[in-house]
């Protein structure tokens, strides 16, 4: 994809099949509220002697604030969240398994071999209007300009040598856990 399409070099979030799918939430769509942000107004806190936006703009939240001045399609989100669901190790393994199972031959491929997309991390998936959406965490950080950096609490997850450490890393008051 060049970038004069695609200035922020964003990864790929829509999938190329069209497809119907139900909902994933077990509630009707139309007791769903959309909250939305309240845009910030910098200018007229600046107007009134607080001026707070370079502390916004240094930790690089700008982009962010930008966005909540763009429109905003409330009954698109309500289909997006009603069918969102969450694709986690354990649904790649099982869709993996799953194709080994109905295809044998398929038994020790790739993921990309037996057709799926690879699978880097954690994904928000859904369908609207028949097209399938994904969404990583790759794509919120470059949206919001964000470095891919941190800690990553997958790595410790068998491992409590370093469960105490982490904790007082994430929490001031442990209590809270």
């Amino acid at each position: 994809m060049s970038t004069s399409m695609n200035p922020l070099g964003i990864p790929p979030y829509l999938r190329m099949n069209l497809e119907y799918t139900g909902n994933e939430m077990e509630f009707q769509e139309s007791l769903l509220t959309l909250v939305s942000e309240k845009m910030v107004d910098f200018e007229g806190l600046k107007a009134n002697n607080f001026d707070v936006e370079p502390y916004f703009i240094h930790q690089g939240w700008k982009r962010y604030f930008d966005m909540l001045n763009g429109p905003i399609y409330p009954e698109l989100l309500k289909h997006f969240w009603m069918k969102a669901k969450l694709f986690t190790k354990y649904e790649a393994k099982q869709e993996e398994l799953q194709a080994i199972e109905k295809n044998p031959r398929l038994k020790g491929k790739s993921r990309k071999e037996m057709g799926f997309i690879e699978f880097t991390g954690t994904q928000i998936r859904s369908s609207v209007c028949g097209l399938n959406l994904i969404y990583s965490k790759e794509h919120f950080n470059k949206l919001l300009n964000l470095d891919d950096k941190g800690l990553i609490l997958d790595a410790f997850e068998k491992d409590t040598r370093y469960m105490d450490a982490l904790l007082h890393r994430m929490f001031l008051d442990i209590s809270h856990k």
